[in-house]
């Protein structure tokens, strides 16, 4: 009888090794799965993070690449290139937020352009104006009070950080074609 029972739990002892085994292989194996699919979506991302992309690949983006091209973002005496994603998506410092509006905002692009109807670009202009808060701007431009040439700029600047929250203190509501010139101040083809 004691041999039957040391069989028994020599048996049990067996299939729990084997279960760990098994489920470290499963974790290795999701690991590296997990590995893969980080590295796969971030190679896949950095073609079509690229303003070109943007500006090249769809029509109704060609607009707002072309007055980016002109824009002080992009054509600047310090050489300073600022992409369509430092503006329009939350910084990649905060990677998953980054990466699910990407993916939101691709899929609903090529939703639209596919299903939506005509593509409004004052419509489109205004949403994306009032998508805009203030910390993209200030996630570049965070000297405000030190470099503006005036007083009253930086009494402004000043009103704006104090009460961030507020209507009237977005940045784009002094700044509206800092990153995109409008369409009509744009050189004909």
């Amino acid at each position: 009888m004691i041999k039957f029972g040391t069989k028994i739990i020599n048996l049990i002892f067996t299939v729990v090794r084997w279960c760990r085994r098994k489920r470290a292989l499963i974790f290795l194996a999701g690991m590296g799965a997990s590995v893969l699919c980080f590295v796969g979506i971030n190679a896949a991302m950095r073609p079509v993070s690229r303003s070109q992309y943007c500006g090249s690949r769809c029509h109704e983006m060609n607009t707002a690449y072309q007055s980016w091209k002109d824009s002080s973002h992009r054509a600047n005496r310090n050489g300073i290139c600022v992409e369509c994603i430092d503006c329009h998506l939350p910084p990649e410092d905060d990677y998953f937020a980054h990466v699910a509006v990407k993916a939101y905002c691709g899929a609903r692009g090529i939703y639209e352009h596919h299903f939506g109807s005509e593509y409004d670009v004052e419509k489109t202009r205004k949403e994306v104006l009032d998508s805009i808060g203030n910390q993209r701007c200030t996630n570049c431009h965070n000297d405000l009070l030190a470099k503006p040439g005036s007083t009253a700029a930086r009494v402004v600047h000043a009103a704006i950080l104090n009460q961030p929250d507020a209507p009237d203190s977005r940045c784009v509501k002094c700044h509206e074609d800092v990153g995109h010139k409008r369409q009509n101040k744009l050189p004909s083809p």
